[in-house]
């Protein structure tokens, strides 16, 4: 076997290779999905019920930006990962307030 088949994949493409996420990393990226897809799903059901069409047009561009860090929520950073778990709390809750009331 050459030295070149030998070589870990990470450094055959030229890549650096890093550890996998530690525990506290794990659960900090689980609640995060956990609220960028419940605040997503709660925007799903506003939108469902809305007969006026103005606002289901507001909540269909919110539901597009939610949709879109939806997408790359195993990507954010840990700077924005912090961003989401101490503001979507609050904005889920608002959510879930105006589809119980």
């Amino acid at each position: 076997m050459s030295d070149e088949s030998k070589k870990h994949l990470t450094d055959a493409l030229g890549g650096q290779p890093i550890p996998p996420p530690s525990a506290a990393e794990r659960v900090e990226r689980e609640r995060v999905y956990n609220l960028v897809r419940g605040v997503l799903t709660c925007y799903n059901s506003l939108i469902a019920r809305e007969t006026d069409e103005a606002r289901r047009a507001e909540l269909e561009a919110e539901q597009k930006i939610y949709t879109d860090e939806f997408r790359r929520h195993a990507a954010m950073t840990a700077a924005e990962r912090r961003v989401v778990l101490a503001e979507y709390p609050e904005l889920l809750a608002r959510l879930q307030a105006e589809l119980d009331g």
